[in-house]
């Protein structure tokens, strides 16, 4: 799912019953926007919704063709919007303008609060949160600095939405299960269903469609990330966790191995070396259970929502000057979701793809237990990152002094990590501090 598909849409049915399903005649794409103009022109009351541009949108979706979103928000459909608005491709900002202007924020027919009122700045909040971090933190810095104010203390303390109101929200934008089928991969599909059709129907949707998304085995992990790759072979012996980690991503089957307890590492890794050929039959019987269990995992889990999480991953994704705007804004509001936001901004990832040669420099400032406390009971990439930026000797030193600690307090490793942590973020929001992943953009 990306920002040039951004019509994240809902699937409708033109028959509501179970039969609808099986009969792909029956089923039709609304035209994204299709109700947004609120404005009483005459071509309203020739028909806004059955416009040229409205069959052309039908007939290329039957035909597998995907609009952008320069097309979809095209401005026959937005005349609140000036020409500049269309100009230089520009889709973000139109994005938001059609939010604000004429689009979901206007949207009627929605449940009200006490006083009778629509809060739709939580409701927008809950639409950015349903169309995913990345196209969020484009469109948020399009928006008025008020809008913004006013929607990012929603995002940090929504907890959970509602299927039906997810569906409602999805479904003011156009065609579900075909572009997140062919772009998003099933993890994707499965995400945007379960929103708008809740997580059992989610289940038999993607189980009747199985036969026709599947190609090579465990295909459908292809956009799994590792913590859920990890949840799936939890209880899967080393033979199935071997057999599947070696159809994934490396870095993702890298990953799930470093989480796995020492012997079982071993095991699989071992395993993996040895594979060679394996009976065609025996891999579709793994790939056929292991996608049962995907679909059963994926209906059971759980519908609450971390809305501070969220807004931390949309934040990482704006430009450090958009971040910083924002977070001192909600700091000013409320100085302890603030201060929990900068933490969460700054994570064990981004030390790992921290600038090296900064991390030698606050590391000769610290002895040998600290940096001792800093790396016990962490991740093997996070203690890697440590001791690969010390000397041989100053390495094994640490080791030694890590033994000689053991057993340790709690207390003191979470204060060496809570000191490294802080000092690295204060210098990444001084400029001082490069991360690769975060500031690719602002670096040539």
């Amino acid at each position: 799912m990306n920002l040039s598909n951004f019509g994240i849409n809902a699937y409708k049915n033109t028959a509501k019953n179970e039969s609808s399903e099986n009969n792909p005649e029956k089923k039709v794409f609304t035209p994204v926007f299709e109700k947004i103009s609120t404005q009483k022109n005459e071509g309203e009351k020739q028909g806004f919704v059955k416009s040229s541009f409205s069959s052309e949108i039908k007939s290329s979706t039957a035909s597998n063709h995907h609009k952008t979103m320069n097309e979809i928000f095209d401005k026959r459909f937005f005349p609140q919007l000036s020409d500049k608005d269309f100009q230089g491709n520009e889709t973000a900002r139109i994005a938001a303008k059609a939010l604000t202007s004429g689009g979901l924020i206007k949207v009627p027919e929605q449940p009200r609060e006490k006083d009778g009122k629509e809060n739709i700045y939580r409701r927008v909040a809950k639409f950015l949160m349903l169309i995913g971090v990345d196209e969020a933190a484009k469109i948020l810095p399009h928006l008025t600095d008020e809008q913004t104010e006013k929607i990012i203390p929603e995002i940090a303390s929504i907890r959970y939405v509602e299927p039906e109101e997810a569906k409602a929200i999805l479904e003011e934008f156009q065609g579900l299960v075909k572009q997140a089928r062919e772009e998003g991969g099933i993890d994707t599909a499965r995400t945007i269903l379960e929103k708008a059709f809740g997580t059992h129907k989610a289940g038999v949707i993607l189980e009747k469609t199985a036969t026709q998304i599947s190609g090579k085995p465990f295909e459908y992990l292809a956009e799994t990330d590792s913590e859920r790759v990890s949840l799936l072979l939890k209880d899967e012996s080393n033979a199935v966790k071997a057999l599947v980690l070696s159809y994934l991503n490396p870095k993702v089957s890298a990953q799930v191995i470093n989480g796995m307890e020492t012997e079982d590492k071993k095991d699989v890794v071992m395993r993996l070396a040895r594979l060679s050929k394996i009976s065609p039959e025996i891999v579709q019987r793994v790939d056929k259970a292991m996608q049962e269990k995907m679909n059963h995992l994926a209906t059971s889990k759980s519908d609450s929502i971390d809305g501070k999480n969220i807004l931390a991953q949309i934040l990482k994704r704006m430009s450090p000057e958009a971040e910083e705007g924002i977070l001192a804004n909600l700091a000013e509001a409320d100085s302890e979701l603030g201060e929990d936001l900068r933490e969460r901004l700054f994570t064990t990832e981004d030390i790992i793809n921290a600038d090296d040669r900064f991390i030698q420099d606050k590391l000769r400032d610290m002895d040998e237990e600290e940096i001792a406390y800093l790396i016990a009971t962490k991740a093997e990439d996070f203690r890697n990152k440590i001791l690969d930026n010390v000397s041989e000797n100053r390495r094994k030193s640490i080791l030694e002094t890590e033994k000689f600690l053991y057993p340790m307090r709690k207390s003191d490793c979470e204060k060496a990590t809570s000191q490294f942590f802080s000092t690295l973020r204060r210098a990444y929001e001084e400029g001082n501090l490069y991360i690769k992943g975060r500031d690719d953009e602002l670096y040539v």
